[in-house]
C-alpha cells in the first residue's frame, strides 16, 4: 500500500491592532499640532483669495451696498475704530433716551421710502401713546408725561429700535448684500480648508512611508493597517483623509452656514470616539481601518503572508 502525504495548510490568523499604541494626550496632542498647522495654511490661502479672487467676485461691491443701507439710516453709529455700531452699543449717557434714541427713529420712519408705504411713522407713533410714557403736544409732537423716568422711557425707546432695525435689515439691498457675501465667504473658506488639510493631511502622509503628518513624525507616531497590523496602504491614507475632511471640515462649515449651534457636534463625536475606544480611533480611522501607533521602537511590516505548513 502506498502512503499518500497529505498536506494541510494552516491560515494562522494574523494578528490585529496588537501594535503599541500611544498615550491618548500624545496622540491627542499631535492631532491638534497638525490642525493648527493646517489652519495657519488656511488663513493664508483665504488671505490670498481675499485678494485675488474676492473683487470680481463682487465681495467688496455687495459688502459696501449693504453698509450703506444701515449708514442711512441713520440707525447705527459710525465708529471710527469698531464700525458700525447699534445706537445701543453707542448709548451717550450724556443725552437724554430721546436724543440717543427718538430723533434718529423719526428721520428713519420718515425718509425711508419702504418705512412710508408701510405706515411705519403712525405705528410708532401710536406705541408711544400706548405706552403711557408720552402726550402728543401737537400733531406728530410728544412730550414725556408726568412721572416718566429716565429708566422706562429708555426701555420703550430701546424695544421701538429693535422693531426698526429688524425691519431694516429686510431691505433687500441690504439682504442681498449680506447674503452673497456670507455665501462667498463660505465657500472660499471651504476650499481654503480642503487645500490646507490636503497638504497636512494627505499629500505629506502619501509621501512618507508610514501615512505620519508633520507632528505625527516629531511625536514618532505613524499609521497601520487595522486589520492586519501591517503597514498603512496609500488608498488607506486617501480614505482616511476624505472622511476627516468630509467629518471634521465640511460638515461643520456647512452646519454653521445652516444652523450654528451644531456646528462643533461632528468634532465632539469625533474626539468623543478617539476618548472612549481601545485604539483611540475616531470616525476616518473606523472607515479606513487604520489606527496610530507607535514606532519609536518598532518596523511595521510591509505586509502579511499566511503560513503554510506541512504534515
Amino acid at each position: 500500500m502506498i502512503n499518500h502525504e497529505k498536506e494541510t495548510i494552516e491560515i494562522v490568523e494574523t494578528p490585529k491592532k496588537n501594535l503599541p499604541k500611544p498615550y491618548l494626550l500624545t496622540r491627542i496632542a499631535a492631532s491638534f499640532l497638525d490642525f493648527l498647522l493646517a489652519c495657519l495654511l488656511f488663513v493664508g490661502f483665504e488671505a490670498a483669495l481675499y485678494f485675488t479672487i474676492f473683487e470680481p467676485l463682487g465681495y467688496h461691491q455687495l459688502m459696501g451696498e449693504s453698509q450703506a443701507v444701515l449708514q442711512d439710516s441713520h440707525l447705527y453709529v459710525l465708529d471710527d475704530d469698531s464700525g458700525l455700531l447699534t445706537i445701543t452699543e453707542a448709548y451717550d449717557e450724556s443725552l437724554s433716551p430721546e436724543e440717543n434714541y427718538d430723533v434718529p427713529l423719526t428721520f428713519y420712519y420718515t425718509n425711508d421710502v419702504r418705512a412710508i408705504a408701510d405706515n411705519r411713522l403712525a405705528r410708532y407713533h401710536n406705541s408711544k401713546l400706548v405706552s403711557g410714557y408720552f402726550v402728543e403736544e401737537s400733531e406728530g409732537v410728544f412730550v414725556r408725561a408726568d412721572g416718566a423716568d429716565d429708566a422706562e422711557v429708555k426701555t420703550f425707546f430701546a424695544g421701538a429700535y429693535d422693531d426698526a432695525v429688524t425691519f431694516l435689515e429686510t431691505d433687500p439691498v441690504y439682504l442681498n448684500g449680506v447674503e452673497k457675501t456670507f455665501y462667498i465667504v463660505i465657500f472660499t473658506s471651504l476650499f481654503s480648508a480642503t487645500l490646507g488639510m490636503a497638504i497636512i493631511f494627505l499629500l505629506i502622509p502619501l509621501l512618507m512611508k508610514n501615512g505620519q503628518t508633520p507632528f505625527k513624525l516629531v511625536f514618532k507616531l505613524c499609521l497601520a493597517d487595522a486589520r492586519d497590523d501591517t503597514r498603512v496602504k496609500k488608498g488607506q491614507v486617501a480614505i482616511r483623509f476624505v472622511i476627516l475632511l468630509l467629518f471634521n471640515i465640511w460638515v461643520p462649515i456647512l452646519l454653521f452656514a445652516r444652523f450654528s449651534y451644531f456646528t462643533l457636534i461632528p468634532v465632539f463625536i469625533s474626539i468623543v470616539l478617539m476618548s472612549l475606544t481601545k485604539t483611540f480611533s475616531g470616525p476616518h480611522d473606523y472607515v479606513a481601518r487604520t489606527y496610530i501607533v507607535s514606532n519609536r521602537d518598532i518596523v511595521i511590516p510591509e505586509g502579511s503572508t499566511p503560513k503554510e505548513l506541512n504534515q
